[in-house]
């Protein structure tokens, strides 16, 4: 007997992402999606059962001699970790995203405990592992995918029914958020929304125990409603029913900054086709994608008809300059959140920027403090020390110039930490809690402050971008301290990424006071949020669909997604030569093989050089046609064969 395994490491792609074994001497053990261990050119190595057959062709080296195929020498788990509908969807997603099959399936699934452990043993043993894998997935359901447009309580009042028609017939649930501290207040949510239902978590926080732990009740039905962020699109379930994907609009449901590079939006497309299940995608206002969609009937659009009742406010900083206010807080604001503070109600304050100052500069000769390896302004912290937002750096923040010497040293800018001292400073009765991604990386202590938030326990919520979907029952004032951070971003999808965070911050179904600093009330985004949330319903639609016309125009005139495909290819290395050498080497031979196709490059990004890695970038795009013409051909070769200098990500975000 012989099974095809997928090495659970990374492989260049031009080489083959799986190899043949002879399973002689696990014959009535071997199943597919076990985790094997056997040798891979002069090492051990772990991977996947991908295929089991009983016979193989006959293979012959160069000299003419039959080739003998090397066996496993053992398997790690009799239990499979994915069944043969996620190794589908696994094999897809490496092939559209040009990423190594066995880094996918070692990003994608738990780490198999080495030794025995007690806590994991307990809980599997209320378990019934003989259904791993043993469920029949029916696959290709014709049914339409929903897009779901209202607030979020307007949107939970959905979801539930969804989830207790998935409860009531013994099926499970996968709703998918972006982000962790949103992963909290779901969970915070379901669980008093359904206090006799066990509510399991996805995400790469968990220790490896709970991990394997949840992998394995997924797979054998022993609990019905998930949630996680991007990679719990990746587990494999007994009995699934449906997967919601909320805050569809999130970038975050891409995973940019490391390999392998996936939307898990795409991949859920892929996953309920496969195990013939329904997708719910939801939202405040649709993504530009999800809009054409819904506009092409692919996607079924249910709207609300709540009326908003948000009294939105647009302070122009400008004239708070005149009065000699210099302070990051506007009049206005200030008796805002007096007002909110003697009504004894919740004030939520926005800011786009962390630390306490976003640059230290000297003002005689304009020295600016960057870091050594990553090239890039050192932010300042409260306690008056620099850090890199990139990198480990850390060092006090000088006295005096390093290159001049003089003392007219100034930090610039105002974050999140400066923010917060206003406030102790001038609200010092105010109970308040920050909350960055400095603050929140810990998932226990970010389900504390959502529910002492959400109970009252404090006054003021001061957070960055992660903070703005959060909800409380007694929160009366949103506050954007610098909403110009937001809509001065130089990126091709900023108008859409903003126009996303506007709508967070102002669409809410409880009545409460929206109030937006702004150096630029002229703003176009401006202009289209206020009327958009104080108009009836056919007007807000109105405002919605001349945003969406206009994003989409400007889109198709410059070549941008979805009127072409994008795909960047990242280069980096610590010799700038070879990097200058290498990338225009790609370039002339991306232009050679594609002479109708638009290829940009190569281009230094903002950041140039990150943890003493130079980078440069080339920007394919490319004809929606071309997927389907013998030029992909080529354009997969050319990609299969760039070397470890590069990486690629297909549909980047920026």
């Amino acid at each position: 007997m012989y099974c095809d395994i997928i090495p659970l490491t990374k492989l260049p792609l031009a080489k083959p992402q799986s190899y043949t074994y002879s399973a002689d001497d696990f014959v009535s053990d071997l199943k597919i999606g076990q985790i094997v261990e056997m040798p891979l050119h002069n090492r051990s190595a772990t991977g996947i059962v991908n295929k089991i057959t009983e016979t193989t062709p006959d293979v012959y080296n160069q000299s003419g001699k039959q080739i003998v195929y090397k066996k496993i020498t053992k398997i790690l788990d009799e239990r499979p970790f994915v069944n043969e509908h996620d190794l589908q969807l696994i094999t897809f997603a490496h092939q559209y995203y040009y990423a190594s099959l066995g880094l996918f399936l070692k990003h994608a699934i738990p780490e198999p405990l080495k030794r025995k452990n007690k806590k994991a043993e307990k809980a599997l043993d209320q378990c019934d592992l003989k259904k791993i894998n043993s469920n029949s997935i029916t696959g290709l359901n014709d049914s339409q995918s929903e897009l779901i447009i209202g607030t979020a309580q307007e949107r939970q009042t959905y979801y539930l029914k969804i989830i207790n028609q998935a409860i009531a017939n013994q099926k499970q649930i996968l709703l998918l958020v972006p982000e962790i501290t949103l992963l909290a207040q779901a969970k915070i949510w379901l669980e008093n929304a359904l206090p006799e239902t066990e509510v399991i978590v996805l995400f790469g926080g968990l220790s490896k125990t709970d991990q394997i732990i949840n992998w394995r009740r997924a797979q054998t039905n022993s609990a019905q409603i998930f949630i996680g962020t991007r990679k719990a699109i990746f587990t494999p379930f007994y009995n699934l029913d449906c997967i919601i994907i909320d805050e569809e609009a999130d970038l975050s449901y891409k995973q940019w900054d490391m390999n392998p590079r996936y939307d898990a939006r795409l991949l859920a497309e892929k996953k309920v086709k496969l195990y013939g299940c329904k997708l719910i995608f939801g939202n405040t206002v649709p993504s530009i994608t999800s809009y054409l969609k819904a506009k092409k009937k692919i996607f079924k659009h249910l709207s609300s008809s709540a009326k908003i009742g948000t009294d939105i406010s647009i302070v122009d900083m400008r004239n708070e300059l005149h009065k000699n206010n210099y302070s990051v807080f506007s009049d206005k604001l200030d008796s805002d959140l007096t007002e909110t503070l003697s009504n004894n109600q919740q004030t939520l304050i926005f800011t786009n920027r962390r630390a306490a100052s976003t640059f230290v500069m000297c003002r005689d000769c304009g020295q600016v403090m960057r870091c050594p390896n990553c090239q890039i302004a050192l932010v300042e912290h409260i306690n008056k020390t620099l850090s890199c937002n990139h990198c480990s750096v850390k060092m006090i923040s000088p006295l005096v110039c390093p290159k001049c010497k003089s003392p007219r040293i100034k930090s610039f800018g105002a974050g999140i930490e400066k923010v917060e001292e206003y406030i102790k400073e001038h609200f010092p009765q105010a109970r308040t809690q920050r909350m960055d991604i400095t603050e929140s990386t810990n998932f226990k202590n970010l389900l504390t402050i959502i529910k002492q938030w959400q109970a009252g326990d404090f006054d003021i919520l001061i957070g960055t971008q992660i903070s703005v979907r959060l909800q409380s029952p007694n929160l009366a004032l949103i506050a954007a301290i610098d909403i110009d951070s937001v809509l001065n971003f130089p990126d091709w999808r900023n108008d859409e990424k903003a126009w996303q965070i506007l709508n967070s911050l102002t669409q809410r179904t409880n009545q409460q006071k929206v109030l937006l600093q702004t150096y630029n009330p002229e703003s176009a985004l401006l202009q289209y949020i206020k009327p958009y949330v104080s108009s009836p319903e056919a007007e807000q639609r109105s405002v919605a669909t001349n945003f969406y016309q206009q994003e989409l125009h400007n889109r198709k005139q410059l070549s941008y997604p979805p009127f072409v495909k994008m795909i960047k290819l990242i280069c980096k290395h610590d010799d700038f030569d070879f990097l200058q050498n290498e990338t225009e080497r790609i370039v002339y031979e991306l232009r050679q093989a594609l002479p109708e196709q638009k290829i940009i490059g190569p281009i230094q990004p903002i950041n140039a050089k990150v943890r003493n890695f130079w980078q440069k970038h080339i920007i394919l795009k490319l004809d929606q046609k071309l997927t389907d013409s013998h030029k992909n051909d080529i354009l997969k070769k050319i990609l299969d064969n760039l070397n470890n200098a590069w990486s690629i990500d297909v549909d980047p975000l920026t």
